[in-house]
């Protein structure tokens, strides 16, 4: 496996076989955690590898060290070194798991965690995370795989009634989102009440968390009452799209804006804004989607349209087609001078020798003066 790379290369024999050197750098690299001196840490048990090569807890410890020290690529590499040797090591698989859910890595993140979950179905403590596995799946796309650790954590028994609640309305939601309108009226009968209270306790929660300016934690919150409160999810996102930009959050004013599209489909003003943002970005294929979705609800709005000419340009398509678009929104009072504008960017207007020329001479005999 490409994890042996990440084992210090063995010396001697004789070091090897040295105890002394063993318990020395392990006393050491102790005393260095207890002090939580970590940079010493890492420097001990560094040595001790040394000594020891199939010292697993010293890739633990290290990987501890390095997370401490703000190098989670390190790290990472002590952890994977320590789980091959030990597979079964519940701390080490636990951290990669927290490691891999920072880094919006479901997938990952399960691998090491999906294994505690099933080896040790008692310990409470590894199943609390089911939920951040699935919510981690859902903001990935991948909703049928988050419905499936959604259920799991619903249907636990350790889960807590108020979360159990929250899941069954979540479930629902999304069942409902997938067209599973069956499946959504299943969750939604588990429900028993108690929605209002919940909703207007998140809502209190967002109020405070932007009192203190704490704006990616309300977003958080804002997030939560997207999933519970199905009649207000529009009005969210759109708080969601305006906290995230007093945040300079893009990840999560994007979350916000696609969410209110999603909501209103009809929202073209929205979706505008997505293209734009797309656009600047240079992300064609992203913008053409969304240019998709809005010019399916509104297929004469000048500003898409507009939005069309600009993607066709990036993409250089013919002159024909970009002016096609422009011309569109050159019906549009609002759109018309910036329309003509880029049209005339395209194709520059005559001068008003050429227009006398053509004047005097008519179209045809002004083509050919002009070698055409």
């Amino acid at each position: 496996m490409a994890l042996v790379a990440c084992l210090p290369a063995t010396q001697s024999s004789a070091e090897e076989a040295n105890p002394d050197s063993v318990r020395k750098y392990k006393f050491l690299g102790k005393a260095a955690r207890d002090k939580r001196d970590h940079s010493d840490a890492v420097t001990y048990y560094t040595h001790l590898l040394r000594f020891d090569a199939k010292y697993q807890l010293a890739y633990y410890y290290i990987g501890r060290a390095q997370l401490a020290l703000g190098d989670q690529e390190a790290a990472k590499k002590a952890l994977l070194a320590a789980v091959h040797l030990k597979p079964s090591h519940g701390n080490t698989n636990l951290l990669l798991f927290q490691l891999y859910a920072g880094q919006s890595k479901p997938d990952s993140a399960w691998a090491h965690l999906g294994p505690l979950v099933a080896t040790h179905p008692g310990e409470a403590k590894y199943r609390k995370y089911r939920r951040t596995v699935a919510d981690l799946y859902r903001r990935a796309g991948k909703i049928p795989t988050a419905i499936s650790h959604y259920q799991a954590a619903a249907e636990d028994a350790t889960t807590p009634e108020p979360r159990r609640q929250e899941l069954y309305e979540l479930l629902a939601v999304l069942y409902d989102d997938l067209g599973n309108p069956a499946q959504a009226l299943v969750w939604r009968q588990k429900l028993t009440g108690g929605r209002g209270g919940q909703v207007e306790s998140l809502s209190k929660m967002v109020d405070l968390q932007i009192e203190t300016k704490d704006y990616m934690g309300a977003c958080a919150t804002l997030e939560t009452l997207t999933e519970v409160d199905s009649a207000g999810r529009y009005s969210h996102f759109a708080r969601m799209s305006e906290l995230a930009d007093k945040a300079k959050n893009h990840g999560m004013k994007m979350a916000g804006l696609e969410g209110m599209a999603r909501c209103q489909p009809k929202d073209l003003e929205t979706i505008a804004t997505i293209v734009q943002i797309h656009l600047n970005g240079s992300d064609l294929k992203a913008a053409g989607e969304w240019l998709r979705r809005g010019l399916t609800h509104g297929p004469k709005d000048a500003q898409l349209r507009m939005l069309y000419g600009d993607l066709l340009m990036q993409s250089k398509a013919p002159e024909e087609e970009i002016i096609a678009e422009y011309q569109v929104a050159l019906q549009d009072p609002n759109w018309a001078a910036v329309a003509q504008q880029r049209i005339w960017q395209i194709r520059p207007p005559e001068t008003e020798e050429e227009k006398l020329r053509k004047e005097f001479f008519g179209s045809s005999a002004a083509t050919e003066e002009d070698g055409s």
